[in-house]
């Protein structure tokens, strides 16, 4: 059985754990906390290289990174697909999922660590953060109109992507700019909504909801806050 290293308030981990769900693939949960530099667990590194979550345990070995942990579920299991059936349309949800990540989730994440210890960003870092995400806003109406899924008729791994860091973005938003920055994006905030109510995405929440007190422990430990 497929063992999933990491922890559920991390969007990292749920990205293939809600693929997984989502395809129907029986799997282990292995709750494992990390941190930087000398206090990792040693033995963390054998299955991640750089101690980041998540790890994909397979009959073969070890898999880290999230996107090459989804190709292999996707190799691995092709049904139910979680990509579309041609070419064009595999890279349209890869090029979206990829937009999410790149320009918004990697973007609000700087100042996560003032979001993690209630601490207010360097004024310098918040406007770069700001401007970055207005820019991608007005790019994503390009990409998606949201009007059942992210992209075409069916769920993908474009909405795996939208649904575990668009809500990153809005908290970051709403915390530090006064505003949630995707509140104009046309149709998104109706498609969140619809998303909500889907089975798996309810449970990766409650799964999160209930890791908070364990992941609070553990930056308490590591970093005091």
């Amino acid at each position: 059985m497929l063992k999933l290293h990491g922890f559920s308030s991390s969007n990292y981990y749920n990205v293939p754990k809600l693929a997984l769900l989502e395809k129907g693939i029986n799997f282990e949960e292995v709750v494992s906390y990390t941190g930087v530099g000398p206090k990792y667990k040693p033995e963390y590194l054998d299955k991640s290289p750089l101690g980041k979550v998540p790890a994909l345990e397979t009959e073969d070995g070890f898999i880290s990174e999230s996107r090459a942990i989804l190709e292999y579920i996707e190799a691995a299991h092709p049904q139910p697909s979680l990509l579309p059936n041609t070419p064009f349309g595999i890279a349209k949800v890869q090029e979206l999922a990829q937009f999410i990540e790149l320009y918004f989730e990697l973007v609000a994440r700087r100042l996560i660590p003032n979001l993690l210890g209630n601490t207010e960003p360097d004024p310098a870092v918040l406007k770069d953060v700001e401007a970055g995400l207005n820019k991608a806003v007005v790019a994503l109406a390009k990409l998606s109109s949201f009007e059942h899924f992210a992209y075409g008729d069916e769920f993908s791994l474009a909405d795996i992507a939208a649904i575990l860091n668009l809500p990153i973005v809005r908290g970051v938003g709403k915390r530090f700019m006064g505003r949630d920055p995707l509140a104009d994006v046309p149709g998104l905030n109706a498609y969140c909504d619809r998303m909500e109510e889907r089975e798996h995405v309810k449970t990766i929440r409650a799964d999160a909801a209930a890791d908070q007190p364990g992941f609070r422990a553990h930056l308490k430990a590591l970093y005091g806050f």
